[in-house]
């Protein structure tokens, strides 16, 4: 059965902006016409009746130094973003999450449910994007150490999305009935275990205390280990990742060292991992181009919509 999305007709997307993949293979995630001219998405149904799915969406997002730009658009957007997710089951309100991370992570419990760790509002979220924002993001710090973290204790450019990836899967609260969706945004590749990202020269150990001081922050899953989390719970990961590295005087470009080339800031998102398929692709998400975010010629909440709205009462083909 195809599902109507008329809705989706009044997103406007730049096709030019449009998700990637990863590999050879370029991954359509919008909407398809058919002979008629309706708007539609082909994808699998559960059934040939009418969905009662619920809508699940959790924010996995690099709260690093470089990330303020997507904190404070996701504090002006996540308004629209609750509306439209709302309007997809007007009688179940939408559940959102929130995990921030650095070299480690810390899933968020200042929202209304769930002990604080499910939100149902876009004034909470915003309250909560600005905190780590001030307390993480501008100090350099890492959301796992507290707000009371030691600073700048970030020794090489590599973040630890594969962790809150894992957790995002394990550690929500998902409903029964959920259509799952993550959006994680990052600006850089992760490490696998038993790598560590306090061990900036990789010599096994994580003393020294000159600039950039180094700590104990290890990577406790390889990418298989979280891809399989993700896939055992139906939850597909929508990220929005830089396709290229950095320029030489690019004021965002990470200023320490790094366990992997520069080349491989896509990789995990856009491009392969050590020969595995990207986390979006395994997922049967997509990819979305960070820096047309930050330019402004991608719509950071209409393009969230977008991916809610395709994957709604449409779980993932794995």
């Amino acid at each position: 059965m195809r599902r109507s999305l008329t809705l989706l007709f009044a997103l406007t997307l730049c096709a030019a902006c449009g998700p990637t993949n990863g590999g050879d293979e370029q991954h359509d995630a919008g909407p398809q016409r058919d002979s008629g001219g309706s708007w539609y998405y082909d994808g699998p149904q559960p059934d040939s009746g009418p969905c009662e799915d619920v809508v699940d969406v959790v924010f996995v997002l690099d709260v690093s130094s470089s990330m303020d730009f997507i904190l404070d658009k996701l504090t002006t957007e996540i308004d629209s973003v609750v509306t439209a997710a709302t309007g997809l089951k007007p009688d179940s309100e939408p559940h959102f999450g929130l995990i921030a991370f650095v070299d480690n992570f810390k899933l968020d419990d200042t929202g209304p449910l769930s002990g604080g760790v499910v939100h149902t509002t876009g004034d909470t979220l915003k309250s909560a994007f600005q905190y780590y924002k001030t307390t993480y993001t501008d100090p350099n710090r890492n959301p796992g150490d507290g707000p009371t973290g030691p600073t700048l204790q970030n020794p090489i450019c590599e973040e630890n999305s594969l962790d809150s990836l894992y957790a995002a899967a394990t550690e929500f609260p998902w409903r029964d009935t959920a259509s799952r969706v993550v959006i994680l945004v990052t600006d850089d590749t992760f490490l696998e275990r038993p790598d560590n990202y306090g061990d900036r020269d990789g010599d096994g150990l994580e003393d020294k205390t000159d600039f950039p001081r180094e700590g104990n922050y290890p990577a406790l899953r390889t990418l298989t280990e979280t891809t399989d989390a993700l896939r055992n719970n139906r939850t597909r990961v929508f990220s929005f990742t830089r396709l290229q590295p950095p320029g030489a005087f690019d004021l965002s470009r990470c200023s320490t060292g790094r366990r992997l080339p520069w080349a491989a800031v896509s990789d995990g998102w856009s491009t392969p991992y050590n020969g595995a398929d990207p986390i979006p692709a395994s997922t049967d998400g997509s990819n979305f181009d960070i820096d047309q975010v930050k330019a402004g010629s991608l719509s950071l909440s209409a393009t969230i919509n977008q991916v809610v709205l395709s994957s709604y009462c449409n779980p993932p083909i794995l």
